[in-house]
């Protein structure tokens, strides 16, 4: 297969991507299109080593920081994560950084070509994932790390026949519509990744959703979060240094060390945790545990930011756990009577995730998710002002043009958070002019 870069075929393969129905929850899913798309092209997906990750929040770093700590083992790492910030071609990651678009007009070509002799139809997400196991194949990674779309057990990253290591970060409430209506139905969903023979690693768990990961994973090596490895934040640390533990790993009987992040919040202290014990559990070295660990960069997840002399501060809390983790990250540096800018679209539970912001905002500035799914602003305000009159509200419905002047107006010196959807935040960031920098340091 040629990958020599022509402006047609970079068109044609964008255009077919484009024509994709995404996948939003609004229907069944199975993985028999998918399966039989990469078997025409060979099986990518099992042509390397593969972490597959799963959870309801924190996979993202949690993938991140894993693919940082292969880098730092000296391997040539391809990272699969979705949904995109600010460019489609992050969803594919090599070396840190996204590859390029021609790569990925070419390579769609190439799957919209598979597709059609299999006389099958792709969803987007389906075509994206197959997209990034054939792109790691071609650009010949050392390891992959896949991150799960949506649930696990039939996401269409569910194809990998025997990835090296899977991991469960978190189970909490979201997407109830397609995954079920309680953790132990979410659990199950998360835990299809789980394959024989192949260990897990759990992040820390809700009782009810951990009865039943431990029952699917009683055929593996489980790493449970607090009984095989866990981290403490001692009296000596800051929030960007945590301590850790952990025991029964290839060649480490038993670990205790510290790790430095600029990833910030409570909860990424157990995402981090998480990704070390997979970096361990693979066999990689403590010093590239380490390295990978202080060097990842996560976009938009409690991410401080200078723009145009105001100080933003960027995450993407799209759920209430989401939104629970960011109140407790404010509650640790004593925020309150915040400026929020906030969006969020229709599929979530954004009642849930308004209530608990409201006790610590003062200005809300409610904005359009650039996504077909956005919550139309009039039903959030309607929220925001449930518990009285007196609330500042300033809605600007798709127009972020103003908002991003407004945000960083010189005149207003008070430190602005934004979050929310990852589509409003995207979109923030480009006209920010916010550029992608690269996830982990390259070693090659």
């Amino acid at each position: 297969m040629s990958h020599g870069g022509t402006v047609s075929k970079l068109q044609h393969g964008l255009s077919y991507l484009n024509t994709l129905t995404p996948w939003n929850g609004r229907g069944g899913f199975a993985l028999e299109a998918i399966i039989k798309v990469l078997k025409r092209l060979d099986d990518p997906q099992d042509s390397y080593p593969t972490i597959h990750i799963a959870g309801t929040n924190g996979k993202g770093t949690v993938s991140a920081a894993t693919a940082s700590i292969l880098a730092a083992a000296g391997n040539r790492v391809g990272l699969n994560s979705s949904p995109h910030l600010q460019s489609l071609n992050e969803r594919v990651i090599v070396d840190g950084l996204p590859i390029a678009m021609d790569a990925i007009g070419e390579f769609a070509v190439d799957i919209r070509n598979a597709a059609a002799k299999e006389f099958m139809e792709l969803s987007f997400h389906e075509a994206i994932t197959a997209l990034s196991f054939l792109a790691f194949r071609e650009l010949k990674v050392d390891w992959a790390v896949v991150e799960v779309g949506l649930g696990g057990r039939l996401d269409a990253s569910n194809v990998i026949s025997r990835p090296a290591a899977t991991s469960i970060v978190t189970i909490d409430y979201d997407h109830q519509h397609i995954l079920g209506n309680t953790l132990a139905e979410i659990a199950a969903e998360k835990a299809g990744i789980i394959k024989p023979g192949v260990p897990l690693i759990s992040g820390s768990l809700p009782r009810e959703a951990e009865v039943v990961v431990q029952k699917l994973a009683r055929s593996v090596r489980h790493y449970r979060y607090g009984t095989e490895y866990g981290s403490e934040i001692g009296s000596g640390d800051t929030r960007n240094r945590f301590g850790y533990w952990g025991k029964d790993f290839p060649g480490y009987p038993i670990v205790r060390t510290s790790f430095v992040s600029s990833l910030e919040g409570s909860h990424q202290v157990h995402n981090l945790s998480v990704a070390a014990t997979i970096g361990f559990v693979v066999g990689m070295p403590e010093t590239a545990v380490t390295s990978g660990i202080q060097n990842v960069y996560w976009p938009a997840r409690m991410e401080h930011l200078k723009v145009e002399g105001r100080e933003v501060l960027m995450d993407c809390a799209h759920n209430p756990a989401g939104i629970r983790a960011f109140v407790a990250y404010l509650d640790s540096i004593g925020e309150r009577d915040i400026d929020l800018t906030f969006g969020v679209l229709d599929t979530k539970n954004w009642q849930e995730m308004v209530r608990i912001l409201r006790p610590y905002v003062s200005h809300w500035r409610i904005v359009l998710p650039d996504s077909e799914r956005a919550l139309p602003l009039s039903q959030v305000e309607a929220e925001i002002k449930v518990s009285g009159t007196g609330i500042r509200v300033t809605p600007y419905g798709s127009d972020y043009e103003r908002l991003t002047r407004e945000l960083t107006s010189s005149g207003d010196s008070q430190r602005s958070f934004v979050t929310g959807s990852m589509y409003m935040i995207g979109r923030i960031r480009n006209l920010l002019g916010l550029p992608i920098k690269p996830l982990w340091p390259s070693v090659l």
